[in-house]
């Protein structure tokens, strides 16, 4: 077996040229400005090194990187056989070379020879930085993905660095983020170094390797809904649900809201006292309108809420092909079609509704003949609307005072007209899920202040026993 033995520069701490100082001392910063774990910056240098060394030797099957960290230095120790005729310069090495590193040494031994790559030359050093920097890229890349791929769809804090080619750049304090014009409230003016809110819309693989870009949008419908659930307690914590929201960048935004308890307005929490909340979110959209629209599981109902700031005189829907005629006075056709068709788009999108606006100097027009009528009738017919008349009783609508939220929890515990109403009492009321007691004590008065026509009937039921004890005294 060969004899080994070690160089005498090896035995003693080596020397740490510039080069190689200043190398390690990237390392250093590296590990301090970026968070990397150490072990893993190492563990690249040291691919770096033996890339350099491959590059001049060819060969790698004999070397090892070496961090000394008391000497902060780092080099690579190459293992080689001592011949008289070197034919593989990174295998093997001269005995008169050997010699000047350990007189002792005899052919057929083996040495450790301190090599350092970044010292070789302009080429090999170029070829360990490029190893480094890639692979620190990649190490940078994955940690952002991993630390903000949870923050998806979360609002951030930010400031703006600069504006190119219509992109807003955004410094989101680790990483430096893109909002593309696509993802920017139009009209919305944006200046270096000031704070902007944006959503993490999603982190996109880049055209070079290891590369990312993590996109962010102030146009994104959820940015709407974060806003919300930033600003409205009650959103945050489920007891009021957004349903749906339809939005117009910068023009106007409709947001579809619904109660999970029968105490609290969905409409009314989402706006605030004195229209507080409403006005917050209003003002981080660049005074975008935005339009608080109460869900109904009554299609005609739903859309005509999802209409505002219109008000439908009359509503026709056909579910079964999602289609909607809204009749509006013609002073409000133009509010409820909106600018370039805002209004009616938006109603559409949250709704699910393909609606058709008309006047009602329009629709009569249009309508003027039976026949047409007629067909507008059988178009919009549905089986619920028919029962419906077939049934007798007066619509629940029809009594003043009950808002369409009370309506709807009435009508889904089965009371569906004013007679079954008055029928119940205040602990009747209170039984039907939905119903408090605040809620029951409302509806009692409003059935006390409103319905008389009982009591007109049970005077006639009086008068005709009267009259047929009249008659029968006659007799």
């Amino acid at each position: 077996m060969a004899k080994t033995a070690k160089s005498g520069k090896s035995a003693k701490s080596p020397g740490v040229p510039d080069t190689t100082r200043q190398f390690y001392d990237e390392i250093h910063k590296l590990v301090s400005d970026k968070g990397f774990d150490r072990a893993e910056v190492m563990s690249i240098i040291e691919a770096g090194l033996i890339a350099a060394y491959r590059k001049k030797y060819k060969t790698t099957e004999n070397a090892r990187v070496i961090f000394d960290k008391e000497k902060e230095n780092v080099y690579v120790i190459a293992r080689r056989m001592v011949v008289d005729n070197v034919v593989l310069p990174g295998m093997q090495i001269h005995i008169d070379e050997a010699r000047k590193i350990n007189p002792n040494v005899k052919l057929g031994d083996e040495l450790d020879i301190i090599e350092r790559p970044m010292d070789y030359g302009r080429i090999s050093a170029q070829t360990a930085m490029q190893v480094v920097s890639q692979r620190l890229k990649a190490l940078e890349q994955n940690k952002i993905r991993q630390e903000y791929s949870t923050k998806i769809g979360e609002l951030m804090n930010g400031y703006i660095l600069r504006k190119k080619n219509d992109t807003i750049y955004v410094d989101l304090g680790k990483v430096e983020a893109i909002m593309p014009i696509r993802h920017q409230i139009p009209g919305e003016k944006y200046r270096v170094e000031d704070k902007i809110k944006v959503l993490l819309l999603n982190i996109e693989s880049d055209t070079q390797p290891g590369g990312l870009k993590v996109i962010v949008s102030r146009a994104d419908r959820k940015f709407v809904q974060k806003l919300f659930e930033m600003e409205v307690p009650e959103i945050y914590d489920n007891i009021v649900e957004i349903k749906a929201i339809g939005r117009a960048p910068g023009i106007r935004t409709k947001v579809v809201v619904a109660s999970n308890r029968s105490d609290v307005d969905p409409v009314g929490a989402c706006v605030g006292v004195k229209g507080v909340r409403i006005q917050a979110i209003v003002r981080e959209l660049g005074n975008e309108r935005i339009d608080i629209v109460e869900y109904s599981t009554d299609p005609a109902e739903f859309i005509a809420n999802a209409m505002t700031p219109a008000t439908p005189v009359e509503v026709k829907v056909d579910p079964v092909a999602k289609e909607a005629l809204v009749l509006v006075a013609d002073h409000d056709q133009a509010i409820a079609i909106g600018k370039e068709g805002t209004n009616v788009k938006l109603a559409s999108q949250v709704t699910g509704y393909r609606i058709d606006v008309k006047s009602q100097s329009q629709f009569r027009e249009e309508m003027s003949s039976p026949e047409a009528r007629k067909r507008l009738d059988e178009l919009f017919a549905t089986p619920a609307a028919v029962e419906a008349e077939e049934e007798e009783g007066t619509p629940l609508e029809e009594l003043p005072g009950l808002t369409p939220r009370v309506i709807r929890i009435l009508r889904d515990s089965g009371v569906r007209f004013i007679e079954d109403l008055v029928s119940l009492d205040e602990e009747g009321l209170i039984g039907l899920e939905g119903i408090g007691r605040a809620t029951a004590k409302q509806i009692m008065s409003i059935i006390a202040e409103n319905v008389e026509f009982e009591e007109v009937a049970e005077e006639e039921d009086v008068n005709e026993a009267q009259e047929v004890d009249t008659t029968a005294e006659e007799k």
